[in-house]
């Protein structure tokens, strides 16, 4: 796996781009993806305003624990046209020896996206805490993530949406890449179905394999 250094510097080096993208296509571009907000009754998840809650498993790579299974709360809710602000609660329980190894992460964070006649491409920044629990010991750190992603509207009512993060627990000295890919399918004005799979590949440990299943009530 690479260094975290160069991880971040592609990151970065990505989100810049997207905005560089941003500026130009503000400017010239002539055909532009509507906003879920705009329509009501597309299957976006970006620039709406919702609260997800979904279902996690985690497969921890025959690592011992081998499987963690859990649950994630998000709030999504648009400050202005094409940013949003993004709130987070995921919690993950797993069983090993006797013992019950708990983690739980929430996080803050803004969305910034730009709608393009092929999709939306996005950037994200977050920071939040992580707690761990697990044989008589906690322990807790500071965290922070960064991604790149593209929503695509492959049906009316359906996207799917490639992303790629760096995330760092400072405190663990843990970094993880995680490469994924969320669908969503918006069920009525109210509801949408989403589903999500990704690899995470972890820095000096085993890597995992995450799969979740939810449901988003936009309001």
């Amino acid at each position: 796996m690479k260094q975290n250094t160069n991880v971040i510097s592609f990151i970065l080096a990505a989100a810049i781009s997207l905005g560089l993208a941003a500026s130009a296509s503000a400017q010239s571009a002539n055909v532009a993806v509507p906003t879920p907000s705009a329509t009501g009754s597309t299957g976006g998840l970006l620039g709406s305003r919702y609260t997800e809650i979904a279902a996690n498993y985690i497969d921890l790579t025959a690592g011992n624990p081998s499987v963690a299974r859990g649950v994630r709360l998000d709030y999504n809710q648009p400050l202005q046209a094409n940013f949003d602000l993004n709130l987070d609660y995921d919690w993950a329980r797993a069983n090993y020896a006797g013992m019950r190894l708990t983690q739980q992460d929430v996080g803050v964070g803004a969305t910034a996206f730009t709608n393009l006649s092929w999709g939306r491409p996005f950037a994200l920044a977050a920071v939040g805490w992580q707690w761990q629990k697990g044989g008589g010991v906690t322990d807790d750190s500071f965290t922070y993530k960064l991604g790149v992603g593209t929503e695509f509207q492959v049906a009316p009512t359906i996207v799917v949406t490639p992303f790629v993060n760096f995330v760092r627990a400072t405190g663990f000295n843990e970094s993880e890449a995680d490469f994924g890919v969320k669908a969503a399918y918006r069920v009525n004005k109210d509801w949408s179905i989403t589903a999500r799979a990704q690899y995470d590949a972890v820095r000096h440990y085993k890597d995992a394999a995450e799969y979740s299943i939810g449901a988003a009530y936009h309001f």
